[in-house]
């Protein structure tokens, strides 16, 4: 349900494909000339603003929709701690209506 929900593109931020980072970081920088930031400041800000990409397409560190206090990744720690289980999210699924299958 929270995959259908918030549509993370990957599992964890170790999964996002360096090309990727690299076009974010473009694109930051973009925004900062335009908006003539000092270039001493760019790096914290870009850091920040990975922070808050990675929250948007990392499911691990997505909010979970049902308690917005809590990562899914804390979800999933709370579940091995309750459980005792070895809970490891690998991969997911998301299949949209209308979308063709590859």
């Amino acid at each position: 349900m929270h995959v259908a929900a918030s549509n993370p593109l990957y599992v964890r931020r170790e999964g996002i494909p360096e090309s990727a980072l690299e076009r974010e970081k473009e694109i930051y920088r973009s925004q900062l000339v335009e908006e003539k930031k000092p270039e001493k400041i760019w790096e914290k800000i870009i850091e920040g603003k990975l922070k808050k990409y990675y929250e948007e397409v990392c499911l691990m560190n997505q909010k979970f929709i049902k308690n917005t206090d809590i990562t899914v990744d804390t979800l999933v720690s709370n579940m091995i701690a309750k459980t005792g289980e070895n809970i490891i999210v690998r991969r997911f699924a998301r299949f949209h209506l209308g979308e063709e299958l590859k």
